[in-house]
């Protein structure tokens, strides 16, 4: 059975709804990692939209490249925006649940289901955005395995599929604790890549994913 603090924190933090200083990071105190991190997942949950602005790093063999990300999400709607070398110029692409269309710099659309996909065909690297939902948000998805917490509560290690995902750094964006850097390695050998002009250059690919600012941060 719960402890009566436990079972009081949880009705608080319910009934505070969208108020704007709920009670989750000032109770933390004494309870344990376990605790702790249920009330991040109850609280981190509750983020349906979102804007983030940062950097994405990728690398397979020597070679990498990095963008400046500038990314929204509302409710499975999202908007994902790449300057820079990643995105060869700038890439825009536009996600609906089922469909996703990329635009880039010189006018040209590619369309499929999701982001991987479209960001793949024009740009050949694996970025798997429907999961980064989850995870920028220090959440595990629903196929995730090997959740790891810190002692604070805080995700610090998951596995998704040929995934590892490691959170390296957090900060406190308003009344929430949200990833700040974040690492994503594939397995060896489960994903290979190859450049633009065909070349195959690993077996391995990690991504960097560095939030510096949330934007428009919206509960419900």
């Amino acid at each position: 059975m719960l402890p009566f603090r436990w079972i009081a924190l949880i009705l608080v933090l319910i009934l505070s709804g969208c108020t704007t200083a709920p009670p989750y990071l000032e109770n933390r105190e004494g309870l344990s990692a376990k605790e702790r991190w249920a009330l991040q997942k109850t609280a981190n949950q509750a983020i349906s939209k979102w804007q983030i602005k940062g950097k994405l790093s990728v690398k397979a063999g020597k070679k990498g490249e990095t963008s400046t990300l500038r990314w929204s999400y509302a409710d499975t709607v999202q908007n994902i925006q790449l300057y820079g070398p990643l995105g060869g110029g700038r890439v825009i692409v536009d996600v609906e649940p089922g469909q996703a269309i990329l635009k880039d710099s010189k006018g040209r659309f590619i369309e499929g289901i999701n982001a991987e996909e479209v960001l793949y065909e024009r740009l050949g690297w694996h970025v798997p955005f429907d999961e980064l939902a989850w995870w920028s948000r220090g959440l595990p998805d629903v196929d995730s395995t090997g959740v790891e917490i810190d002692e604070d509560g805080l995700l610090k290690r998951l596995h998704h599929g040929i995934w590892e995902v490691e959170y390296l750094e957090y900060s406190r964006v308003d009344s929430f604790l949200l990833p700040r850097r974040l690492e994503i390695i594939s397995q060896p050998g489960k994903l290979k890549t190859y450049d633009r002009k065909g070349n195959y250059i690993g077996d391995q690919l990690r991504l960097i994913v560095i939030i510096s600012r949330w934007n428009d941060i919206v509960e419900g």
